[in-house]
Formats: structure tokens, C-alpha cells, sequence
């Protein structure tokens, strides 16, 4: 070997061994205070056991929801809340001196290695299970051993709406949060900061395709139930909705035309054969709504809408208006020589007749008499027998005109009636 080569070779070495004595190897465990912290924690550690330094106390939970995003299926009965699910409590055994681990003050947890509160939707819509309702994020501690869980969460449950009013119906879901198997003298529930709200400053919308959320409510509830003698708690998030004006102004203005076409029927001139054809239209424009309304309206309200009993009763006013212009044109266009009865006459002629306005048996709409009189004019000849014809032509024609006018008073009551049990 050169001399070169032999000064390079131990140039080499003596760097290598310079370098080890100025850079000693370090253990991993002098360093990594988290893991350190996080063995210490864990060591001794189980999670089927309450944080409780005696079996006597109860775990003081503090929950909450900070809701982001919210729907309510009515066919379905369902309500989705979805947000971040806040739950805080105390564990002892997570308590250290910040000083030991170099200032340490808090450190994350997987949540399926601490033990958490066995919370469920008691009204829940469909089965249980934790990863439906909360998920499995990690879970923050702090030196003094508090412990805080945000899951993502999604809490589905049952929603019976009451579309009574529709469409200006409001619905308020309940969504019933507690422990499945600890009572309260275990786990003790309390609101976040003592808050009666639900938080929904991270709301993405207070609208939805039909619903607007108009207010919250977040509440305890202390109930004892048959099974078990001791008393459980749970956390109760009310939503109240209104549906929206856009749901709304579909159905009201198609009712709004519907119902004054109906009134406008009555108008019409019991002689006049048209008025048999608007009547036809108007009882399947009632028929065809009322199987619209069938296919918008949840299944599952607790009360027949307004709506439909107003559709119902006006279609039976529509019938009745068809049923009166067949019996109009038949004793108006034909020879009828049997006169309207005299219990009639008399009403007629009397203070009834007075109030609908026929009064006189030659009271009747005059477009109808003329077309009646120019008809029996061109017919027959002018003598007492035909004109006796014609007189009991028009006495039946005002009976049809009461009839008329007796059903227009009727359908504005029956209106005036559905209209208040909205404004009530």
C-alpha cells in the first residue's frame, strides 16, 4: 500500500471516529415525550371502567351537537341531523404533571382505546349502531384529565310530522340522545355550557328543498322508566321547521282558482246548457287534485290536512252543481205541467225567497226567462194552457235559482270555515 493511500485510509477512520464521539447516538425514548406519554397513559389502562375515583359517583357528561346540515323526510317519517357531536367528561387516570413531559399539556387518543359514554338515539330510525351515529375520530386529553370527543356524526330518527295545516304546516323533530345501560346516578348529562340551543353558527344552509328551520332547543330530561327503578337521563335536541312559502304557492294558488270557479258555477244561469259542461270540467279538476294531494302528502300525519276536506266538501258542491243544472234543464226545456210544490211556493214567495232574492215566481234570471219564452214563443200557440206551461216552466226555474243561491251561501260558509282553521 502507497503512502498516499495509507494517509487517506486513516484520514478516513479518524473522521469517522471524530464524528461518532461529537454525535453520540440518541435512544428513542429521550426524545419522543408524546409516545412516552402516551405508553404511560395506556399501561394499566381499561376502558369498561367508569372514570370515577369512587363506583358511587356519577360521570358528569357535558354534550352537545354544533349542527352543519339537516333534512327531514316526511314520506319516511325521518329526521337527519348532521354535525359534530360534543361530549366532555373527566377521567382521572389521564391526569399528569405538564413538567415531566417537557410541557406537555395535551395529547390525541384513538377513542376505541379510552373509555367513552355509551351514548344512542333512543328514537332512533332504524337499528343501533355506533358507527351509524358517531364515528370513531380520536379523542383529546388534557393534563388535568380532561377528556373531549367531537365525533362527525349523523343522528337519524323518527319524525312524525302533522300536516293539518298544510301547506302552512310547521313540524318540530325531537331527537332523544342517552346511555343504553349506565341510569344517572352513573353518568350524569348536562347541556355544553349550559346552552338550550343548538349550535348552528356552522349551519350550511337554514334552508332546505321544503323546510326552513326556524328554531332549536336543547334540553334534559330526567325519566324513570318501567323496567328499572333507577332514573335515566338524556339529552333532547328539538328542531322546529316551517315548510317553505316555494312548497307552498303550488297548492294554494291551483286551490285559490279551483274554489272560485266553483263559487262561479253557481252564477251561471240554471238554463243555460254551458253551464252542465263547466260543471263536468270543474268535478274532474276536484278529482284529479285530490289524487295530486295523495301523492304530496306524508302518509304517516296524524290528522287529515284542511286541504282535503276542503277538496272533498267542494267537490261535493261541485257534484250538487251538476246535479241542479240537470234538473234545471229538464224542467226548463221540456213541458213539465205538475207545479213545484206549494210548501215550496210559499218559501219562495215568503221571507226565504225574500233573502235569495226570488221572492216572485217571474223573479228568476232574466236571460233564462227570455231564452225560455222565445223558445215556447216559436212552439206553441198562445192560449191559457201554454202560457200555464210556461208559468210553471219559470216557477220550477226559480226554484233552481234558490237552490243556486242556497249553495253559494253555503260554499262561502264552508270556505270562510277552512280558511279560518289556518288563521286559528
Amino acid at each position: 500500500m502507497s503512502l498516499g493511500s495509507l494517509l487517506i485510509h486513516r484520514g478516513l477512520l479518524f473522521a469517522i471516529v471524530l464524528t461518532w464521539v461529537q454525535y453520540p447516538a440518541v435512544e428513542a425514548d429521550s426524545f419522543n415525550v408524546i409516545e412516552k406519554l402516551h405508553e404511560n397513559l395506556l399501561e394499566s389502562y381499561n376502558k369498561q371502567i367508569r372514570p370515577v375515583m369512587n363506583h358511587t359517583q356519577a360521570v358528569n357528561l357535558q354534550a352537545g351537537l354544533t349542527l352543519t346540515n339537516f333534512d327531514f323526510d316526511e314520506s319516511l317519517s325521518k329526521f337527519s341531523a348532521k354535525g359534530f357531536f360534543y361530549m366532555e367528561w373527566k377521567d382521572p387516570r389521564f391526569m399528569w404533571s405538564p413538567a415531566d413531559y417537557e410541557g406537555l399539556k395535551s395529547i390525541h387518543l384513538p377513542s376505541e382505546k379510552v373509555w367513552k359514554p355509551d351514548l344512542e338515539v333512543y328514537n332512533s330510525y332504524g337499528t343501533l349502531s355506533d358507527d351509524r351515529s358517531f364515528a370513531a375520530n380520536d379523542v383529546l386529553i388534557t393534563s388535568d384529565g380532561t377528556v373531549i370527543f367531537v365525533p362527525i356524526s349523523k343522528l337519524d330518527s323518527i319524525c312524525i310530522s302533522d300536516a293539518t295545516l298544510y301547506p302552512f304546516d310547521s313540524v318540530t323533530c325531537t331527537t332523544i340522545i342517552g346511555s343504553w345501560t349506565h341510569n344517572a346516578y352513573e353518568i350524569n348529562i348536562n347541556t355544553r355550557k349550559n346552552t338550550t340551543t343548538v349550535d348552528v353558527q356552522d349551519l350550511t344552509s337554514r334552508r332546505m328543498l321544503q323546510w326552513n328551520l326556524m328554531s332549536t332547543n336543547a334540553s334534559i330530561e330526567v325519566k324513570v322508566y318501567d323496567c328499572c327503578p333507577e332514573p335515566y337521563a338524556n339529552l333532547r335536541l328539538s328542531f322546529t321547521m316551517q315548510r317553505s312559502l316555494s312548497a307552498s304557492s303550488a297548492v294554494i294558488t291551483p286551490t285559490v282558482v279551483i274554489a272560485i270557479l266553483t263559487l262561479a258555477i253557481f252564477f251561471i244561469p240554471p238554463a243555460v246548457g254551458a253551464k252542465l259542461v263547466v260543471g263536468v270540467l270543474n268535478v274532474v279538476v276536484h278529482c284529479i287534485f285530490l289524487l295530486y294531494l295523495k301523492t304530496i302528502l306524508p302518509s304517516g300525519s296524524i290528522n287529515t290536512p284542511v286541504i282535503v276536506s276542503f277538496y272533498s266538501g267542494s267537490l261535493v258542491a261541485a257534484m250538487f252543481s251538476v246535479l241542479f243544472t240537470i234538473l234545471s234543464l229538464r224542467w226548463t226545456r221540456f213541458p213539465k205541467l205538475i207545479p213545484p210544490p206549494a210548501l215550496i211556493q210559499n218559501c219562495l214567495t215568503g221571507r226565504v225567497g225574500i233573502l235569495l232574492g226570488v221572492e216572485h215566481k217571474y223573479s228568476s234570471n232574466r236571460f233564462a226567462q227570455k231564452e225560455l219564452i222565445e223558445k215556447n214563443s216559436q212552439q206553441f200557440v198562445s192560449n191559457d194552457s201554454e202560457s200555464r206551461d210556461v208559468e210553471i216552466q219559470q216557477e220550477w226555474l226559480s226554484v233552481c235559482l234558490a237552490l243556486d243561491r242556497i249553495m253559494v251561501f253555503i260554499y262561502c260558509t264552508f270556505m270562510a270555515v277552512s280558511i279560518s282553521s289556518f288563521l286559528c
